[in-house]
């Protein structure tokens, strides 16, 4: 054995080797520990027995840990998303809860759907209006399908009794977006919607050091959530929307250079 030598200590596994300094190799069995003060001990034992040059060094094993899966969130705001999907496909032609989510997957691989909606009301005023009557049915097609959908938490707001007007379910799904982060549920969320009002909750969230990114349908886009997301992308379902959209003024004054421009911007945030 040469004198041009030094006794290594596994941290890890508590294996006590003599090493060649020159080349790492070492010099017959490595003797094994119960812990690092045993080894610490056999360490020096060694030392005293025997002319180790460089003395007791340290080491860790490289051990290659199982990648951990990220978790990623999506928040829909169910209500703002159908009725972006009535304006394009029209009443009976919406496509299903299913069939929109394997669209988005293909963005993104999210394992766990937040979605927040709210029915209108089966009054008897309600059903004697041939539009809302149509809004309900297709609210109960659409709505009635989450929750049958794998990983899916459905929170139900409710309407005004006299206004009609959703109510709960943007300021649910804002705070629950700030608290999943503060409670540490996902490494990125998701937001699908076309409120603006939601943008204060992204802006926190990525001020937590989380990723966000938003999900928009042409006729459901914010300038503002887009502005404040890790990344902004604008969904073609199907290839339908921008079909539908080519010839139309259903963008209603939606500057489409500004959104290209702002995509493109959160890319590199």
């Amino acid at each position: 054995m040469s004198a041009n030598n030094y006794i290594l200590i596994n941290q890890d596994n508590f294996e006590i080797s003599i090493n060649d300094a020159e080349t790492g190799t070492s010099f017959g069995k490595p003797q094994k520990a119960r812990n690092l003060e045993n080894a610490i001990e056999i360490a020096q034992k060694i030392e005293k027995e025997n002319v180790i040059e460089y003395g007791i060094a340290f080491t860790q094993s490289k051990i290659y840990k199982k990648k951990i899966k990220e978790k990623i969130h999506l928040y829909i705001d169910g209500t703002n998303l159908l009725a972006g999907l009535i304006d394009i496909f029209g009443y009976g032609n919406v496509p299903n809860f299913k069939s929109v989510m394997q669209d988005f997957k293909k963005l993104f691989k999210f394992d766990t759907i937040c979605f927040y909606a709210s029915y209108t009301p089966s009054t008897p005023k309600n059903l004697k209006n041939v539009k809302i009557k149509k809004q309900i049915k297709e609210e109960l097609i659409f709505f009635n399908e989450v929750p049958n959908t794998p990983n899916v938490f459905f929170y139900k707001g409710y309407r005004s009794p006299t206004s009609g007007k959703e109510k709960g379910v943007d300021v649910h799904l804002a705070v629950d977006l700030v608290k999943d982060a503060f409670m540490k549920k996902f490494d990125t969320g998701i937001i699908v919607s076309g409120d603006a009002d939601l943008a204060y909750s992204v802006e926190i969230v990525r001020k937590l050091k989380y990723k966000v990114y938003s999900l928009f349908i042409p006729n459901r886009f914010s300038i503002a959530i887009a502005y404040q997301s890790s990344l902004a992308k604008v969904i073609d379902y199907k290839d339908i929307f921008s079909k539908k959209y080519k010839s139309s003024n259903k963008l209603k004054g939606l500057n489409l250079k500004i959104v290209k421009k702002i995509l493109v911007r959160n890319r590199t945030r």
